[in-house]
């Protein structure tokens, strides 16, 4: 019998594909190992060298030995190539005068420069990106320019590329305070942002003047999307066609999520396809005409570039153009059936020119979709009868089978980045992308004729205005069910591996050599799915204490052995935000925490119970427990009558009760005593004693002396504790000798802003914690604190 050859994967077939795998391990491992710029530059020179010299070796001699070498020598040169490069983009330094902007923090500064961009917080305010062209720092000036970002708290209008003046505060940008919170530093400097500026008052704003540049031609085409659309389907219209969300409310940007339909207001590779898809279909009179195939590029390349302009040159569209222009010279030039080689030729161009694109979600979604749909389509293509395929229900079906395709093999980077899948979202992108087709161009050619007929233009665009309409009625509908989408939890690792060894199964389903070793590979990584669940069920429960820097207030989550979930004050309230909305929901959104057991509201200020109305809103609690002492103030009495409305028990509690929870715990109420003592909130917390094992916890709300004093007479030396939470935020009249030297804890944490107009802690305050001989922590500096006790020791826990 004929013995069977074992399956080899044809890598000559795909150079480009190779080469790309080989830059992006390199670009991985320079985030792992740093190394010195001048020892890897002189290793690929070096590298270089030796190859060239085997190279010449092996063209004179035949020798298999020369040849492997050789390839070796390749595979390393491209390599150290992507690590090289990583690490050089990753030494990108602020200039000089940022340098010196950003270590003078809260310092008065004067700026001017043109506006290249306007967006709104989830709050409302107006933030500009301001291309600096001079700047007055105290006694220095300087012309050097460079991006900021400007908080502009200013009634005065502001428009894309006018010249403005401002002085103002420089602003410390921040890092995140919180465990997977939203790091707007990383986000400020991926767009080399480096500096921000408070607007105080404006010295001038002179409007943009020039005849041409892209902003003054993108500020043009978004006042026609104005008068071409009403009020509610402009902002759509603007994301959908421009790449301007700057207009999109927060509450519809999660509708379209929900949709899934979240992709098409994200301009990128769906609308540059849209927009050279009539270009394909004149691709075969190039053909017929003397240098038309270079000539077809070319208007190719000029359409894509005008298009980028109007779009403001977004990352999105530059990466998607870069792949329209090499998929489109396949077709041109005949080479169609090289798809794969082309996108690994896209991502090495966009990825030589900034290897941190490899890290976007942009990046890692769009071409895990193209690569998905090139790998899988075809198999599925081949299993639909080609009778289905010519149909007028054939687009749709397609439609509809690509959207199914793309959903489940990006599953784990949606399961990952967002934390939510939508079920409805094959039924929304059959209904409305393939009409995007003619809607894109439609309205596209409606804002060049409104720039000179407006009345033709708006009678053009009128099917558009139809179609956004609709949608948007879809997509608030769609949004508002339950069953349209739901939760998932971040995937663990082997998720990913078996997602990878899944798709490439499917991908080469044709190939019965390779199929079944990838079908092994994996049933092999699906088997330690559950196993590696069950293993970390096996480990010892541990009681989790998080304490959430909301800045000068509190907000304590603890997640109990038996994974309980329990909330110890809700953080600060301020105009137009509040902790639970910014901070504490994104935390139990990103952590799978769908229901509080316990909410425990120490006493009735808004600096304690500042996010509560937003979590009775938005996830499920158990029981709200708190001191029972009344208080007069609208966030109070709202969140009393919003937790009575939706049946959730208030629960007053007094010193001497004990709370169930878990089984684990014993939770002992020590505080407050029954009956009023004077008219402080303050000194009528909520004080709790949390015992797991040998480990204690105390929790003492905004405690002062006087109720200090009544614990220790009525405790003692039973308020002895290993963890402490620091007592109204280090002040003065807090955190009394007397009331230490019972507690005697090993660990103290202090919840408070870094400014504050209290000038918390106070230092009298910060002596005595510091005669306890404790580790003590404070917010301000420290950030968010994780300690994690296994009913023995307590072990602080490092998140960032």
């Amino acid at each position: 019998m004929k013995k069977r050859s074992s399956y080899k994967f044809p890598v000559e077939q795909f150079p480009a594909l190779r080469v790309v795998l080989l830059y992006i391990i390199g670009i991985l491992c320079s985030q792992l190992f740093r190394t010195d710029l001048l020892v890897l530059i002189f290793s690929a020179i070096g590298l270089a060298a030796t190859y060239f010299t085997f190279e010449a070796l092996s063209r004179k001699t035949v020798s298999i030995g020369l040849t492997r070498i050789s390839t070796l020598l390749y595979c390393l040169i491209i390599f150290t190539a992507g690590f090289t490069i990583s690490s050089i983009d990753s030494k990108k330094n602020q200039s000089p005068v940022e340098m010196l902007i950003s270590d003078s923090e809260w310092s008065e500064i004067q700026v001017s420069g043109n506006v290249l961009s306007i967006s709104k917080n989830s709050s409302g305010d107006k933030r500009l990106d301001l291309a600096v062209t001079s700047t007055k720092l105290s006694d220095f000036t300087s012309e050097m320019k460079f991006k900021s970002r400007i908080l502009w708290d200013n009634e005065q209008p502001v428009e894309l590329g006018d010249q403005i003046e401002i002085s103002g505060t420089v602003i410390p940008v921040s890092e995140p305070r919180n465990p997977t919170q939203f790091d707007y530093k990383a986000f400020l400097e991926s767009r080399n942002i480096y500096t921000q500026i408070k607007t105080d008052s404006v010295i001038q704003i002179n409007p943009d003047s020039s005849l041409f540049s892209w902003i003054s031609i993108r500020k043009k085409a978004l006042k026609l999307v104005d008068h071409n659309f009403d009020s509610v389907t402009a902002p759509i219209a603007k994301a959908l066609l421009l790449g301007y969300k700057n207009e999109l409310e927060g509450n519809t940007k999660q509708a379209f999520a929900r949709a899934g339909l979240s992709h098409i207001m994200a301009v990128s590779g769906l609308h540059v396809g849209l927009i050279i898809a009539p270009f394909w279909l004149i691709i075969p009179y190039f053909w017929t005409k003397k240098h038309g195939t270079k000539i077809g590029l070319a208007l190719l390349i000029l359409i894509l570039v005008f298009y980028a302009g109007l779009t403001g040159f977004s990352v999105s569209v530059l990466r998607a153009s870069v792949m329209a222009v090499l998929l489109t010279y396949g077709k041109l030039f005949s080479k169609s059936s090289d798809s794969l080689n082309l996108m690994g030729i896209a991502a090495l161009v966009i990825l030589l020119f900034d290897p941190s694109q490899l890290f976007e979600i942009g990046f890692q979604l769009s071409f895990s979709a193209v690569f998905i749909i090139l790998l899988v389509l075809p198999v599925i293509q081949n299993v639909i009868p080609y009778w289905v395929r010519i149909k007028w229900y054939g687009a749709p079906i397609m439609v509809i089978i690509i959207s199914l395709v793309v959903q489940l093999g990006l599953y784990p980077l949606q399961a990952f980045y967002f934390g939510e899948v939508s079920l409805i979202s094959p039924l929304a992108n059959a209904l409305f992308v393939p009409l995007l087709g003619i809607i894109v161009p439609l309205s596209l050619l409606a804002l060049i004729i409104s720039s000179a007929i407006p009345v033709l233009g708006f009678f053009i665009n009128y099917p558009s205005l139809v179609f956004l309409t609709a949608l948007n009625d879809f997509v608030s509908f769609s949004s508002q069910l339950s069953q349209s989408w739901f939760e998932v939890q971040k995937p663990s690792i082997l998720i990913f591996l078996f997602w990878i060894s899944f798709v490439l199964m499917i991908g080469s389903w044709r190939n019965p050599n390779i199929k079944w070793k990838l079908m092994a590979v994996s049933l092999f990584f699906l088997f330690f799915v559950p196993l590696d669940s069950a293993l970390r069920k096996l480990e010892s429960p541990k009681m989790t204490v998080t304490v959430l820097d909301v800045g000068q207030g509190d907000a304590t989550f603890l997640q109990t052995p038996n994974r309980k979930n329990i909330l110890i004050d809700a953080g600060v309230w301020s105009p137009g935000s509040n902790s639970g909305k910014q901070i504490l929901l994104p935390f139990f959104k990103e952590n799978n925490i769908q229901k509080l057991d316990a909410v425990f509201l120490s006493h009735p200020h808004a600096d304690h119970i500042g996010g509560i109305k937003d979590l009775i809103y938005e996830i499920d609690i158990d029981t709200i427990y708190n001191s029972g002492f009344e208080y007069e103030s609208n966030l109070y009495r709202d969140y009393i009558n919003l937790a009575n409305s939706k049946a959730i028990p208030i629960v007053s509690l007094n010193a001497g009760t004990t709370i169930d929870i878990d089984e684990s715990l014993l939770i002992l109420v020590l505080g407050p005593e029954k009956g009023k003592f004077n008219n402080d909130p303050n000194q009528h917390s909520l004080v709790l004693n949390i015992i797991h094992g040998e480990n204690e916890f105390l929790f003492t709300g905004d405690a002062g002396e006087d109720q200090e004093r009544r614990l220790v007479e009525n405790y003692g030396h039973l308020l002895d504790t290993d963890f402490l939470k620091v007592g109204h935020h280090g002040s003065k009249t807090s955190s009394e000798l007397f009331f230490l030297q019972e507690v005697t804890p090993e660990v103290a944490v202090v919840s408070v802003a870094e400014r504050n107009r209290f000038r918390h802690p106070h230092p009298e305050a910060v002596e005595r914690l510091e005669s306890t001989q404790s580790d003590i922590y404070y917010t301000s500096r420290d950030k968010a604190l994780i300690f994690e006790s296994d009913g023995k020791s307590i072990q602080r826990v490092k998140w960032y």
